[in-house]
Parts: C-alpha cells; sequence; structure tokens
C-alpha cells in the first residue's frame, strides 16, 4: 500500500519519513503522540509478521505537520534501511523489500539547516546529486 504525505510538505512519503527520523532524537513536536502510538501499536508486535507495514502509524506519519521548529532541527540525513523509523512502521523490517524507497526529494528546500546526508541505501545515489551540487555534504 501506497501512502501520500497529507500535510503537503513532501512529494514522496517516504522522503518525509527519512526526515521524521532525523529528528526523532530531537525532542520534536511530535514526541508524546508519537510515544503513545508506538505503544498501542508498536510494542504489541514483537513478532510482527505480516507483508504490510501497521497502518495506524503509517497514516499518523502521514497526516503529520512538521513545525518550523522540527524542520529546523534537521540538520543531517540518513538514507539507510536500517534507520529507527522504518521498525515503527514495520516491527520485523529485513530491508529487502522496495516499500521505502525514495524516489523524490521534492521539499527538501524546507530544510534550511541541512547540512550533511549520509547515503547506505534506500534510493538511487544519483538522486542525491543536487544536493551535493548545492554545497550539501554527501558521503557514500
Amino acid at each position: 500500500m501506497q501512502y501520500q504525505d497529507k500535510s503537503g510538505m513532501f512529494a514522496d512519503f517516504n522522503f518525509k519519513l527519512v526526515v521524521i527520523n532525523s529528528i526523532l532524537d530531537k525532542q520534536p513536536s511530535f514526541e508524546a503522540s508519537l510515544a503513545e502510538r508506538k505503544k498501542r501499536y508498536v510494542e504489541p508486535y514483537e513478532w510482527y509478521k505480516n507483508d504490510e507495514i501497521i497502518p495506524e502509524m503509517a497514516e499518523f506519519f502521514a497526516e503529520l505537520t512538521l513545525t518550523e521548529e522540527d524542520l529546523a532541527q534537521c540538520t543531517h540525513l540518513v538514507f539507510d534501511g536500517g534507520s529507527d523509523i522504518y521498525f515503527l512502521l514495520k516491527p520485523d523490517w529485513d530491508g529487502e523489500l522496495e516499500i521505502f524507497d525514495v524516489r523524490s526529494l521534492a521539499g527538501v528546500e524546507r530544510l534550511r539547516n541541512l547540512r550533511s546526508v549520509d547515503w547506505t541505501s534506500m534510493c538511487e545515489p544519483a538522486l542525491l546529486a543536487p544536493l551535493r551540487d548545492s554545497g550539501i555534504e554527501v558521503k557514500d
């Protein structure tokens, strides 16, 4: 099932997930809501085995509007299948499927403090070329 960013901030829902992941440990505006949903939907699925992601979690992230303060905290992005965000959506995530692959960075201009990117997977390396061209450090 494909999800869309209902906030209209990013063209690619999966890119929005990369952005959200970058601020999970920085006390984002949605921290309390996420903790509540994690306890309700993710923690019961310790041995979650399903082809789909947890729809309630995907819907939460799809509807989430990041504040200017949240966006300002995003200084570094990590494109890696082992990022925490994916296990919130699919606790049995093994990185094998392409369900979280990023195909567009539209909306990246909202990340005014973005300085660096680590790339391991989750998108084609060429997708990151415009970031590198704009002076953002891209490590692969």
